[in-house]
């Protein structure tokens, strides 16, 4: 019988939302990027003679929100470890204390 069983439902769970956030996270940013790239364009006067700086502004955008989410998918992950780890040490202290009942008797 497992100990716990909410904890591991847990770690299964953040081990999907790990990978949405990170899967929604790089195309949210891919798009967000372009629509910054697309309408950074017109918010500036006189931008239009420099269109490299609407492509600077997306590809910032596109590359801030792909280290966000891939810093949630590490976050999200390493959680999820921990969870794991927290009930091996308990599985592993109730086997070592019954080994030591077992050799006292």
């Amino acid at each position: 019988m497992h100990r716990y069983p909410f904890l591991r439902f847990a770690a299964g769970v953040l081990r999907v939302l790990g990978w949405i956030a990170l899967v929604l996270g790089v195309i949210g940013s891919i798009g967000s990027g372009v629509i910054v790239a697309m309408t950074a364009e017109g918010m500036v006067e006189g931008m239009a003679d420099m269109p490299f700086i609407s492509i600077l502004a997306g590809a910032m955008v596109i590359i801030a929100g792909m280290i966000g989410s891939f810093l949630m998918w590490l976050f999200l992950l390493s959680t999820r470890e921990l969870f794991l780890l927290a009930i091996d040490v308990e599985q592993n202290t109730r086997d070592t204390a019954e080994r030591e009942l077992g050799q006292r008797t």
